[in-house]
């Protein structure tokens, strides 16, 4: 149970079917798309604010292009062979690994290696501080917003997650939870996932009185955990 409870705050593994979609049908349509090898291009970069989804969103489509995530402030150096390319962060990418995507663009539209380029990050690409030659490749493919989640839609999200478990959240608890937790969304079902299973062992209806017990002993196991590690 201690173990359970240290890890509620792990949301979901990412996939494009669990991502919350709002203002974002058309981007995410473009993304199955291009998954498909149906999109209008090979290429997609998605921007917004951090919190917004675009991790989530690059992790869905590397889970399902079979390859994985790469960091832009990681050191990238393309290989000739790869099927696909998903780099996360793209503003931090050093001036030695400008290049090596530059090359991958070219790669990929000389030999359709790697076929699909997907990219993120927090700007849109006349913000970006990258060459000019490699700014104007990201801008020849799809260059797509992720708008985040209102507080409306979080709300929303948030209870019609609670009636598929079969919870009764009033507005206090949600509205608790929007003012006292991290906003994103994977972090925010995180939560209700760990109140969820919390409320099931108290045999309690989920109030903002429990919701603070069950915080306040996560803390105390937090605390208990570093303490054992450190010994």
């Amino acid at each position: 149970m201690q173990q359970l409870l240290l890890d509620v705050f792990t949301p979901p593994r990412p996939t494009l079917s669990n991502f919350l979609v709002g203002q974002n049908g058309q981007l995410v349509y473009e993304l199955r798309e291009l998954i498909q090898m149906k999109g209008t291009s090979p290429f997609v970069y998605i921007y917004g604010p951090s919190g917004c989804g675009k991790s989530h969103l690059l992790r869905g489509v590397a889970s399902q292009l079979g390859v994985n995530v790469i960091a832009g402030g990681n050191r990238f150096v393309f290989k000739p062979g790869e099927q696909a390319l998903v780099i996360d962060n793209i503003d931090r990418l050093t001036p030695y690994s400008q290049v090596q995507l530059f090359n991958a663009f070219n790669s990929s539209m000389a030999e359709n290696k790697p076929g699909k380029i997907v990219l993120a990050g927090e700007h849109p690409t006349t913000e970006l501080k990258l060459r000019d030659d490699l700014r104007t490749r990201i801008e020849a493919g799809l260059c797509l917003r992720v708008h985040p989640l209102s507080d409306q839609e979080k709300h929303a999200a948030l209870q019609a997650m609670a009636k598929s478990r079969g919870l009764q959240l009033s507005e206090e608890v949600i509205e608790y939870a929007l003012r006292y937790f991290q906003r994103d969304m994977g972090s925010l079902m995180a939560v209700m996932d760990g109140l969820d299973r919390f409320s099931l062992e108290q045999q309690k209806p989920v109030s903002v009185n429990l919701l603070r017990h069950w915080m306040k002993r996560r803390e105390s196991l937090v605390i208990r955990e570093y303490e054992t590690r450190t010994v």
